[in-house]
Formats: C-alpha cells, sequence, structure tokens
C-alpha cells in the first residue's frame, strides 16, 4: 500500500466512523481539533486499520498521529502484524 491508498483509507474509516463525506476531509485534516476525537474514537478507528491492513499502530503513537494524513503516512512505514 502507498501513502495515497493509506490515506484514502484512512479518510474512508473516519469519513464512516464520523458520519460524513469523505470530501469533507483532507489528509491535514485534524481529528482532535477538527473532529473531536477522544481516545476510545482514536481505538476505534486504529482497530478498523488493524483490521483493514494488519498493521498495528499502538496509541500512544496518536499524540504524534494527529492528521488523516500523519496517520495515512504511518500506515505505510509500520510492518503487518498479527
Amino acid at each position: 500500500m502507498d501513502e495515497q491508498q493509506a490515506v484514502e483509507l484512512v479518510t474512508r474509516l473516519v469519513a464512516r466512523g464520523r458520519g460524513v463525506d469523505t470530501r469533507a476531509l483532507t489528509p491535514g485534516t485534524d481529528l482532535v481539533d477538527d473532529l473531536g476525537f477522544d481516545s476510545l474514537d482514536a481505538s476505534e478507528l486504529l482497530a478498523a486499520l488493524h483490521t483493514e491492513t494488519g498493521t498495528h499502530l499502538p496509541l500512544s503513537d496518536l499524540s504524534d498521529l494527529r492528521t488523516i494524513g500523519d496517520i495515512g503516512r504511518a500506515l505505510t512505514t509500520q510492518e503487518a502484524t498479527p
């Protein structure tokens, strides 16, 4: 998966989870400031990403992964884990 595909996946999952149109989201959309994500929302997103890709991103990474683009980039640099 390349970075663009990863960003598109994150965008789809965030849009579905938040009930917003994917066109309203950009790689620069901040999950906390723009969408009001809390730790439960973040956990659900990371679980959905793991289900879709097999890649595990630790919840602690979310302090550095604030935007859709940040998470997309992180997905492309992590190895799939069971």
